[in-house]
């Protein structure tokens, strides 16, 4: 459980806070997931180990705030701008955000994850952080299908999973700095990916046309007409 970060002399708790997660992102990036130590985070950040165990139970728990921070604030910008209508427009351009940062993002979250794999209490900090994100996209696709921009056929859970997948595809991809696809095409494709979730828009044809004129009806065989 997090608590609230002590305030510091001269500035706020928030920007204490801040400057810790701040601090450890730095050292993950030098040192790796293995290699980072809340002794050096200390040392980064201007605090105490004390200090910092006080806020955080664990240095899994530290670090697993500190990457989800460092994650694209437009997925929670969308529950609080509350316009259902254009979340298929706001959940491209959260996935731009993603792609766009993988390339810093990308290593540290795979670190977590691999260490996560390996070591069962680091599972318990990490899965209900990433758990509560996919919450936020589940409540997000259910307002969509409310005001009638998603399919209401589908599953919120469902699609919810998929963005998941694509969200952590994109953090992975990047980290292997491949060559960038054209951002046109790019968008393109995720406008024709997302429109397949809108609603089907069925046009009925008028029955008294949908008959060549002079052709009639063969009767099936062994009918009489």
């Amino acid at each position: 459980m997090i608590r609230s970060v002590g305030r510091r002399s001269g500035i706020t708790a928030d920007q204490t806070r801040k400057e810790l997660l701040d601090a450890t992102i730095r050292v993950l990036r030098r040192c790796g997931y293995e290699g980072t130590r809340v002794s050096e985070i200390a040392r980064e950040a201007g605090l105490t180990t004390g200090a910092i165990y006080s806020q955080f139970n664990s240095k899994a728990e530290l670090l697993t705030a500190a990457i989800a921070n460092e994650a694209p604030a437009a997925l929670a910008g969308l529950l609080e701008s509350g316009d259902a209508e254009s979340v298929l427009t706001n959940f491209k351009e959260y996935v731009v955000a993603i792609a766009g940062r993988g390339g810093s993002l990308g290593p540290l979250l795979l670190d977590l994850i691999v260490a996560g794999s390996r070591d069962p209490s680091v599972a318990e900090t990490v899965v209900p952080v990433f758990a509560s994100k996919e919450r936020v996209k589940v409540e997000l696709i259910r307002r969509a299908q409310a005001a009638g921009a998603v399919d209401p056929e589908l599953q919120p859970e469902a699609l919810a999973r998929l963005a998941t997948i694509l969200a952590f595809g994109a953090l992975v991809v990047a980290t292997l700095d491949l060559e960038p696809v054209d951002r046109e095409a790019w968008d393109r494709v995720i406008e024709r990916v997302l429109g397949a979730v809108e609603p089907e828009r069925v046009t009925r044809p008028d029955r008294r046309s949908s008959r060549p004129t002079g052709v009639s009806r063969r009767p099936k065989s062994g009918v009489l007409a």
